[in-house]
């Protein structure tokens, strides 16, 4: 009966051992704290992306119960991106006329939907107006929403840019008069009348360390090389221009991948990340498919223009975010930093939980770094050769009194 409870007291403790031995395959660890409910999120701070996979693969939530048992909390990754719920409103062309070099398109709507985004589709491929956009309930009196707001396409073997566009509040009118002004009639293919509902954005803005720009007289480019204070995830940049002119140049924005040293320096690689339209009568923010890259480059095509004067860079990034199960009381660590781990496969991953509408979020400690077991390199036996020495003069005497006392039996 002895012999069977060693065996199995043996047997937990190399499991306890076990388990507590998987947190030490990590670099890093987080306390998490008030843990009082089953279901809890956390958001990553960006000290965890500057230690972590790139893929995120290497997180894990371990526990550390009353009795050295370490048990893991399983999690669910996700981040809150930008979604936009649109809703198409229905309506009919019911006049299309021209006054003093103004086109008149006068729609109707017949249910009583708030409108905040129209979008005009004309048969001209290259056009700059100005449009002035009215609404009304009874077609006399009429509330001006735009008086001067400019559209533009541009289609040529360069560029195929097209700004057509209207976003404004939210209003509800049964009639929309659309005025372009031009000299040349317009054609309008249709009109798209929308309600557009972002939803709120998680979203953070990245520091910048630096960001130079470099005109290039030979290829006619402007180079925008921009440093990231910290590795964290980005996709979103807003390039900010001091000229007041009018412009319309194609960009390429990529990103740092490596680099090989080589005789004449070093060369970059570069991976794109998105190509867009520098304008000015746009935000010019552009989007992108989330990276982790702390350096990221800006091509700017001037063709036969003078350089744009570039003032500012805005980054912005997703708040990336766990959501957790706790089931057994214990002290709980987020931990991360292993090249080696592989994504975890959860249940809850996969099957469609019901979750509390309310969940509170987790309070972190300081990121901390996970003291390894070292291993102890083994000691000779005798570290003085004098003992060794000694020792071994004592085998020989003890040697020597053996023979001699078998030489004197003889």
């Amino acid at each position: 009966m002895r012999q069977k409870l060693n065996k199995t007291s043996f047997l937990l403790l190399l499991l306890a051992t076990t388990s507590y031995g998987q947190m030490h395959n990590y670099d890093y660890q987080i306390k998490l704290a008030n843990i009082t409910d089953t279901w809890h999120s956390i958001t990553l701070p960006n000290t965890v992306f500057l230690n972590t996979l790139e893929s995120l693969s290497d997180i894990r939530i371990y526990g550390i119960t009353a009795k050295n048992d370490t048990i893991e909390a399983p999690y669910i990754l996700n981040y809150t991106a930008p979604q936009l719920q649109t809703k198409t409103i229905e309506y009919q062309l019911i006049n299309a006329s021209s006054k003093d070099g103004v086109s008149f398109f006068s729609l109707k709507i017949p249910s009583k939907d708030a409108v905040n985004h129209i979008n005009l589709d004309f048969e001209e491929d290259n056009f700059d107006w100005r449009v002035l956009l009215q609404g009304s309930h009874n077609q006399k009196d009429w509330f001006t929403i735009y008086n001067d707001y400019r559209i533009v396409a541009i289609k040529n073997s360069r560029t195929n840019y097209n700004f057509t566009d209207l976003t404004f509040s939210p209003v509800e009118y049964t009639y929309f008069r659309i005025g372009i002004k031009s000299d040349l009639e317009p054609t309008l293919k249709k009109a798209t009348l929308e309600y557009q509902q972002q939803t709120t954005a998680n979203i953070t803005d990245r520091k910048l360390k630096s960001f130079t720009t470099d005109n290039n007289k030979k290829t006619k480019q402007t180079i925008v090389h921009i440093a990231l204070e910290k590795k964290a995830p980005t996709h979103q940049i807003t390039i900010k221009v001091n000229d007041k002119i009018d412009y319309y140049r194609p960009i390429q924005i990529e990103e740092l991948v490596d680099s090989v040293k080589t005789e004449k320096g070093f060369k970059y690689n570069y991976k794109t990340l998105s190509y867009g339209t520098l304008t000015s009568i746009e935000k010019n923010t552009f989007t992108f498919k989330n990276t982790f890259a702390k350096n990221l480059r800006i091509t700017i095509s001037n063709f036969d223009n003078e350089p744009l004067q570039i003032t500012g860079i805005n980054a912005k990034g997703y708040r990336f975010q766990l959501i957790a199960r706790f089931t057994t009381p214990a002290t709980y660590y987020l931990t991360y930093g292993n090249k080696e781990a592989y994504a975890p496969s959860y249940d809850i991953a996969k099957l469609n939980l019901k979750m509390p509408d309310t969940i509170s979020k987790l309070s972190l400690g300081e990121s901390q770094k996970i003291i390894k077991n070292e291993k102890i390199a083994p000691q000779p036996l005798f570290k003085s050769e004098i003992w060794l020495w000694a020792v071994m003069g004592i085998l020989l005497l003890v040697i020597g009194w053996f023979s001699y006392k078998m030489l004197t039996k003889k």
